[in-house]
């Protein structure tokens, strides 16, 4: 099994603990004891015995929803109900205590309260012949493998989220100084987001909202673990932005391969339906003649809807970040007015190169635009270079595991490209956008590019050319190059907002 351990100092400290599970009993027919004060030790002879009657056991349901008890589920016998340390201190006049389990095993969670030691049991007269016993029930444990929070070792070199993130886009002494992304509101649109299934994000603080876009369904799940993953890379920069995820995806494998339940456009008018100051966008189309390995000249009819959308949010105030591609002439991302996010390998020693991955093109559907603005963290082509956590058995950690090292289902997957870029990249816009709420989707975009740091090696993903062989260097081209402006630097970029 896997150990949860590490969840024990951050997910339960302030709620899960405070909300108790109670397992309620109550007294045989006739007023006499029940299981709990008779002392009887129950058999299945003498189970029925015990079979409280249905007015007095509802009564005394009825009298613990007074005092504000929740109830989850009623027995023959008994019935759980659930409500705060300080309704249980109320209704039976007693003390709990902060109590801790062994972090060894895989507990539902491992922080909550039982009655102090010695502690008073004075139940109050309402409850007094209705309510036999009523007892903090503990967490279960997982008896199958579970996800750990850290992931697992590999001998190669790679980036583990959320600090290798962090380093290498320069934003520690920001998170240091409690500049996290408060307030700020992103939108992303991606797979789906299973962040209830792992439990890195909730140990490491990191809360979301999801929204369904199309026919999309379960909010909890996301089967092929793409946004579940690049979800991490913005927490990372951004751990305290309010982030909202909006899925498109099927978590039906036969769906999946044949259609989708949302288009682009639905899931960018569900994004901005939100309300949001920033949309990071981690899908694109592929503008490229089918007829040939030339780029289009002109956008293609289907997707002027989308163009639209995005254009009216930039102009409201949003920006709006996208992948480049890779090795796709990627739309959104061409688009003068959305923040366009290519790739820099960052190596050991913090040697940088252009990301061979990463899309770089001159847009000949939107004349002088040069592609990418700016970069985040990607890999070299083919190269497992993120760790991060995905919905442990989905279609990433299946397939990434044959090269990564990792297993099949334990919910770690390394992977990168202009994915993993762009929400980084939007994570550093809520940095900004926390510093200074009036900065404008033009704002920032400069402001990333006059402070982003410049990369001389390397050159792009040469399937982002016309003719597939022709790749844009990084040098030699001033912000024009592979990696435009150069890797985004976060600190940098604060002090001048």
């Amino acid at each position: 099994m896997y150990s949860w351990g590490p969840l024990v100092e951050k997910i339960h400290r302030a709620v899960l603990f405070k909300e108790l599970r109670i397992a309620v009993t109550f007294p045989r027919p006739g007023g006499l004891p029940g299981p709990i004060r008779s002392g009887i030790p129950l058999t299945l002879r003498n189970v029925n015995d015990f079979v409280p009657e249905k007015q007095k056991m509802d009564q005394g349901i009825d009298e613990l929803r007074k005092l504000g008890f929740i109830l989850s589920s009623q027995g023959k016998l008994t019935a759980s109900m659930k409500c705060t340390k300080e309704a249980f201190e109320r209704a039976f006049n007693t003390e709990l205590k902060q109590f801790r389990l062994d972090t060894k095993e895989n507990y539902s969670f491992y922080s909550f309260y039982l009655p102090a030691k010695r502690a008073p049991w004075r139940p109050l007269p309402i409850l007094q012949g209705l309510i036999d016993g009523a007892h903090i029930q503990w967490p279960h444990i997982y008896m199958a493998p579970v996800p750990s929070v850290k992931p697992p070792k590999v001998n190669y070199y790679h980036l583990n989220v959320p600090k290798g993130v962090v380093d290498r886009l320069n934003a520690t002494q920001l998170h240091a100084k409690g500049v996290t992304g408060k307030d700020i509101r992103v939108a992303m649109i991606d797979s789906g987001f299973a962040h209830e299934s792992h439990p890195f994000f909730a140990a490491n603080g990191y809360k979301s909202t999801v929204f369904l876009a199309g026919d999309a369904v379960d909010k909890t799940k996301d089967l092929l673990g793409h946004g579940t993953g690049e979800s991490a890379n913005f927490f990372s920069i951004a751990p305290h932005a309010d982030f909202i995820g909006i899925k498109i995806a099927s978590d039906d494998l036969a769906e999946m391969l044949n259609a989708s339940p949302a288009s682009m456009l639905d899931g960018f008018i569900t994004a901005r339906n939100q309300n949001p100051h920033i949309i990071s966008i981690s899908i694109a189309s592929d503008l490229r003649d089918p007829k040939s390995t030339e780029q289009c000249s002109q956008l293609r009819e289907d997707l002027i809807a989308v163009q639209a959308e995005i254009l009216h949010a930039v102009g409201s105030g949003i920006t709006v970040v996208a992948a480049a591609g890779n090795g796709q002439f990627g739309f959104p991302g061409m688009m003068p007015d959305v923040i366009s996010v290519g790739g820099v390998y960052v190596a050991q020693k913090d040697k940088m190169q252009a990301s061979d991955w990463a899309s770089a093109f001159e847009s000949k559907i939107y004349p002088g635009r040069h592609v990418p603005d700016v970069c985040g963290l990607v890999g070299l082509k083919r190269d497992r270079y993120i760790m991060l956590p995905v919905q442990p058995g989905c279609i990433m950690d299946l397939l990434v595991s044959a090269g990564d090292q990792t297993k099949s289902d334990d919910g770690w997957a390394a992977f990168s490209g202009t994915s993993a870029a762009a929400p980084q990249v939007a994570g550093v816009c809520a940095l900004l956008k926390a510093q200074n709420p009036g900065l404008t989707p033009s704002d920032t975009k400069a402001v990333l590019r006059r402070t982003a740091k410049s990369v001389k090696r390397g050159h792009s993903n040469k399937d982002s050319s016309d003719d597939g062989r022709t790749p844009l260097p990084a040098a030699g081209l001033g912000e024009d190059g592979a990696t435009g402006a150069g890797l985004v630097d976060a600190f940098r970029a604060w002090k001048q907002v």
